[in-house]
């Protein structure tokens, strides 16, 4: 009489995959914001500035410059004895956001902000192409999941079958790093470091007592 051979079982494990790339893209926000006591007058002070700084950073290297924000706001002062505000004046901004190259963000922004721009949020650095090391990290992570799976079969005296189901963690947020810059009279250094890029997955292994 043949015997039948015991029922697969399942393992589950998770493994986990990263690399750290150099970012080959920066992005510098600049902004202007002007205050005066008429709506227009805010708007036209500005426009010129805004100006400025767009043929500042457009006589350097750069990839793209696109409109970020745009718009004009009433500044008011609120009386406590009359329980009403009094509009004093008005805030115009306008914000535009330049690629270029890491190596170029911070002569970018050193002539954005001597030509007249007063706000920044830094400069922020990606990956113009994420997928091929998002691919690699994934690789990593898969390797992971079956070492470890091999590890636990062996030690628990059982064959190790193939996997029967595979989850990948859905793909996180693209990698970028910000570096906030504050005004300087010297040029503006900028390290941006390494971005990291990782991976998860989700692997049920069938196996069989020995």
């Amino acid at each position: 009489m043949k015997l039948e051979e015991p029922t697969p079982r399942t393992l589950e494990v998770t493994g986990a995959g990263a690399v750290e790339v150099a970012p080959d893209v920066a992005t510098v926000t600049l902004a202007v914001i002007t205050e005066a006591k008429t709506a227009a007058e805010a708007v036209e002070r500005n426009a010129a500035t805004m100006t400025a700084v767009t043929k500042a950073v457009e006589a350097l290297p750069l990839g793209s410059i696109r409109t970020t924000g745009l718009g004009v706001a009433p500044i008011t002062v609120w009386d406590a004895d009359t329980r009403s505000s009094t509009i004093t004046g008005f805030r115009a901004d306008n914000g535009i956001a330049v690629e270029t190259k890491v190596d170029g963000a911070g002569a970018i922004f050193d002539a954005g902000v001597t030509a007249g721009a007063n706000q920044s949020s830094g400069i922020t650095f990606g990956l113009r192409d994420e997928r091929p090391h998002r691919e690699e990290a994934l690789r990593i992570a898969v390797k992971e999941a079956h070492a470890d799976a091999s590890v636990v079969a062996t030690t628990a005296d059982a064959v190790l079958l193939g996997p029967e189901r595979i989850e990948v963690d859905p793909a996180a947020a693209p990698a970028v790093r910000t570096l906030e810059l504050a005004r300087s009279e010297v040029a503006t250094p900028v390290m941006p470091g390494a971005l990291r890029i990782s991976a998860r997955v989700r692997m049920v292994f069938r196996y069989r007592p020995q």
